[in-house]
């Protein structure tokens, strides 16, 4: 039986039953989270721009576009509600222990909560399928994820696509020989460059996995043909997108230990790129820990591996989506104001004198022996005027499963997110909603609250 089979029977023999108390918590949390940063990234330019494309296009309503006030078609809705996901990259990452990165979420969740409107799922249902879709990530990522990222491939669309097509395929209760297809079908659809990060188009990535994932599971419904055996053959998925480095991924699990308990997924307490988040936290660190103000520094070194800066390409950025892949900025932010929020990659932040006279003095050094350490490993050098230098070094940043935000913490994150579009009584009444999420007979009702807000229509106020 190959790989592809194995993903298929394990999605038609999989019931919510099944899926451990711990796994179900932390997919839970998971969706509240990547809920708030949706409706926070709602309001960009770039969201904005594919909503009216939505519009344009006129499709019969079956989904609704998040803080968009309207419906549409459930993959155009998952189009343009994972690219509200991403596009403030303040949404969740793949733990450390997966030894290379990716955004989990983003391509299943915004397609499930479109999907699963359009056929009335429960938050059981939900929950079963988001666990499943990010299980199919999971396995598959942990053999060619590295050799995928390393080939300049951005993994999320990349193995994101499979994952929303399995979540979806759950959703749709399709059978083992669908779900084949299905696969088939979204591996022809799966892919997006690491070079468009710092534009509007690396969250179309999600965007694109999401909306591709609803269509591949879809078309498998009603009866569209594809290599049954996409994942596992000669020129197939994990052969090409290794370099064929990967023939076959090795499928150790069977169920008994989920991924999402195993390996785990990291919640972000900054909105930019993971990579610049170990450096920010030795730079908190050392600011609080030695009273150090923006005015003492004379320079900050930041020790991290070649890769690194590879991502983080922009040294000197030029606008807020840049910003979040700039080393260089996001440090000086954090010395300078202590801490990392959505308002400082605005204009006017970006702007700030203040922050970019501490830019010049950023720098990188990329010892040969920190190739080894994993891949988040970070290290700066904080000299002041006074020739004092002070070090600090983090193997695990704040919000990996071994360094935890609370819950307290991801509550206040979705507040913080969420007053964007909403009132504190909405807010309220969506915390409710989202942290009870098995209670919902069918998710139609949050989903309203989430696409119409405050500006509900008539014979739409139900939200019971």
């Amino acid at each position: 039986m190959g790989v592809t089979e194995k993903i298929a029977r394990l999605l038609t023999n999989t019931g919510y039953e099944d899926i451990p108390g711990e796994a179900r918590d932390i997919a839970r949390d998971a969706i509240l989270d990547c809920v708030g940063v949706t409706i926070a990234g709602s309001g960009e330019t770039a969201v904005g721009i594919l909503a009216e494309q939505v519009k344009a296009i006129g499709a019969a309503p079956q989904a609704g576009v998040i803080c968009g006030g309207f419906g549409t078609s459930a993959d155009l809705a998952a189009w343009v509600n994972g690219a509200a996901s991403h596009v403030l990259d303040y949404d969740d990452t793949i733990a450390l222990a997966s030894n290379y990165n990716m955004h989990p979420t983003v391509p299943v969740l915004p397609a499930l909560l479109a999907a699963g409107e359009s056929v009335n799922s429960s938050g059981r249902d939900i929950i079963l399928a988001y666990v499943l879709g990010l299980e199919v990530e999971y396995r598959i990522g942990s053999a060619i994820g590295a050799y995928t990222s390393a080939l300049g491939w951005h993994p999320t669309p990349v193995l994101g696509t499979i994952g929303a097509a399995a979540a979806c395929a759950k959703i749709f209760n399709l059978t083992v020989e669908q779900i084949r297809m299905a696969i088939g079908i979204a591996g022809s659809m799966a892919g997006g460059l690491t070079r468009n990060f710092g534009t509007m188009t690396k969250s179309l990535h999600a965007g694109n996995a999401a909306r591709n994932g609803i269509v591949a599971a879809s078309l498998a419904r009603r009866g569209f043909t594809a290599d049954s055996g996409l994942l596992e053959r000669d020129y197939g998925f994990c052969h090409l997108f290794s370099a064929g480095q990967v023939k076959e991924p090795t499928i150790s699990r069977s169920g008994k230990n989920w991924e999402i308990v195993a390996t785990g997924i990291t919640f972000k307490p900054y909105p930019c790129c993971r990579g610049t988040h170990p450096s920010i936290d030795a730079v908190l660190y050392l600011r609080n820990k030695h009273h150090i103000t923006a005015d003492q520094v004379a320079g900050i070194k930041c020790k991290t591996k070649q890769q690194t800066h590879r991502i983080l390409r922009y040294d000197r950025p030029g606008n807020g989506l840049e910003a979040k892949f700039s080393m260089q900025y996001c440090v000086s932010v954090a010395l300078l104001r202590g801490k990392v929020t959505l308002a400082d990659f605005s204009a006017e932040s970006l702007n700030d004198p203040a922050v970019c006279d501490i830019i010049p003095k950023i720098s990188y050094l990329h010892p040969e022996e920190w190739e080894k350490e994993n891949s988040l490993t970070q290290e700066v050098v904080m000299t002041l005027k006074d020739g004092r230098e002070y070090v600090h070094r983090v193997d695990t940043p704040r919000g990996e499963p071994k360094n935890p935000m609370t819950p307290d913490e991801l509550k206040a994150k979705f507040t913080d997110c969420a007053r964007r579009h909403f009132s504190p009584a909405w807010i309220n009444q969506l915390l409710e909603m989202l942290t009870d999420l098995e209670s919902l007979s069918n998710i139609s009702n949050l989903m309203k609250l989430l696409t119409y807000g405050t500006a509900v229509p008539a014979g739409k106020t139900d939200i019971e």
